[in-house]
């Protein structure tokens, strides 16, 4: 009997299939990585299923790769190897647990961001949980194994700082918990103090188990929030006013985008134009409080910083969301609440990527600086993103291409990534979300023994190599 027929008789024809449309549409994503078609897809609907299909697949050494809805930009569940078995998640999709005092949720893959702002929204009002720059369909438990960033990651610091606790099936098909959910069911309210066992399981790509639920953090949602913008010149000036801004703990969040990247949210027709005279970098910022005087005084401290700042750059602008929404109308309003249209204008070609990295505050300036002449020189728009996290500890810097998938394009698309990411590399930057061929680059600028780590946990925990292979460059 055949791996095919073998998962058939566990789970029952409605959830495999080795059909060549749908192993088509599994093949790819919208990154540049090369396209890998699966033996087959299987779609479990409990952790019983997750755990019995591992049990098989490790019996027979066929590799497994995690996916859920796809959204990622590292070719994370193009399968590496072939003859591998897609395990698609999406079915796996309650959301089991809100516990309001601790104020954390447990969910399964398959849960959106969509899903439960939505329930959150219904059933518990007065908590908030989060979004990333992706579609409302994206799985929250994806984004925060990958460590992504979202709109609390200014004040919060990386998604994967907000894990509670894990289940997960092991790659030999064993169920085990991390995190205080050890201690029996509606208990997840933190990783400590325990040895955290969190970390062989984030960031790790799939490579070392499925994970069935998480528990990530929910927070207070504010009374009052209030945002602003500020335009800015210069690489350097803008870099320096946004780390003045946030180390004052006034902003919940900064989104700072090179203007051309917002001219494209809004609409404008490819190719963006830049004209002289322009502001370079356009900024969202964030504020919350207890009432509109606490609101009041944070973003009057946040303008008097502009202010100081305009005696070396005059040109710099600190503009109320109240204007904003007067000159583009209902659209500011979605960019600040839940800003699912931004990613299908991103998304209007049939590419898009991105080297993503997380970044030292001091080379905040030269990375812009530099990294936007490599996208001029290799002929794309300007789609440059940076965030400060965790409270000024570090940052968010990547650029953007969106872009046709043809064959001169597709290698003018990875040569760009291939220099931005050693632009990074060389500025101390690390990438996340990492593709393989970025990996492969890594290895060379990291210590060899954190390789050789990695390298060990990853066997140990998966002796026959069945969790998605080939990740991380290993």
């Amino acid at each position: 009997m055949n791996i095919v027929s073998e998962l058939v008789e566990l789970l029952g024809a409605h959830s495999v299939s080795s059909d060549p449309a749908e192993r088509y549409i599994y093949s790819y994503d919208m990154t540049e990585n090369k396209a890998r078609k699966p033996l087959a897809v299987v779609m479990p609907s409990t952790t019983d299923q997750v755990r019995k299909i591992v049990e098989l697949a490790n019996q027979q050494k066929i590799p497994l790769v995690p996916f859920i809805t796809g959204q990622n930009v590292g070719g994370l569940t193009i399968p590496e190897v072939d003859n591998s078995v897609i395990v698609d998640l999406k079915k796996m999709k309650r959301i089991i647990e809100v516990d309001e005092e601790a104020m954390y949720t447990l969910v399964e893959p398959g849960v959106t961001f969509g899903h439960l702002r939505r329930h959150l929204e219904i059933n518990h009002p007065n908590l908030r949980y989060t979004y990333p720059l992706a579609p409302p369909f994206t799985s929250i438990m994806a984004n925060v194994l990958l460590q992504g960033l979202c709109d609390l990651s200014t004040k919060h610091g990386a998604m994967g700082d907000f894990i509670n606790g894990l289940e997960v099936v092991l790659p030999t098909g064993e169920l085990v918990r991390v995190g205080s959910g050890v201690s029996g069911t509606k208990n997840w309210f933190s990783r400590y103090p325990l040895p955290d066992l969190v970390g062989l399981f984030s960031g790790w790509q799939g490579m070392t188990g499925i994970v069935t639920k998480i528990a990530v953090k929910l927070w207070p949602k504010p009374p009052i929030t209030r945002y602003a913008a500020l335009f800015t010149f210069g690489e350097i000036e803008t870099t320096e006013l946004l780390k003045e801004l946030t180390r004052t703990g006034v902003l919940d969040d900064a989104d700072c985008m090179s203007l051309s990247l917002v001219k494209m949210l809004l609409g404008v027709e490819y190719p963006v134009d830049v004209f002289d005279g322009e502001p370079d970098y356009a900024t969202l910022l964030a504020f919350s409080g207890n009432s509109e005087i606490d609101v009041s005084d944070k973003i009057g401290t946040a303008r008097n910083i502009v202010d100081k700042h305009t005696e070396r750059e005059s040109r710099h602008l600190f503009v109320s969301w109240d204007t904003i929404e007067k000159l583009v109308g209902s659209q500011a309003r979605e960019w600040v609440d839940f800003p699912s249209d931004a990613f299908k204008i991103l998304a209007e070609f049939d590419g898009l990527t991105w080297v993503g990295t997380y970044i030292h505050p001091r080379n905040w300036g030269a990375g812009l600086l530099k990294g936007r002449e490599i996208v001029a020189r290799h002929g794309f728009e300007l789609m440059a993103f940076l965030k400060p996290m965790d409270g000024m500890h570090y940052g968010e810097f990547k650029f953007i291409i969106r872009f046709s998938k043809e064959t001169e394009t597709m290698k003018r698309v990875r040569s760009c990534n291939e220099a931005l990411l050693e632009l990074a590399l060389s500025l101390g930057a690390i990438p996340y979300k990492t593709p393989v061929w970025a990996a492969e680059k890594l290895h060379s600028h990291i210590d060899p023994e954190f390789v050789k780590l990695v390298r060990r946990i990853k066997e140990t925990l998966d002796p026959n190599n069945i969790m998605n292979p080939g990740r991380w460059a290993l």
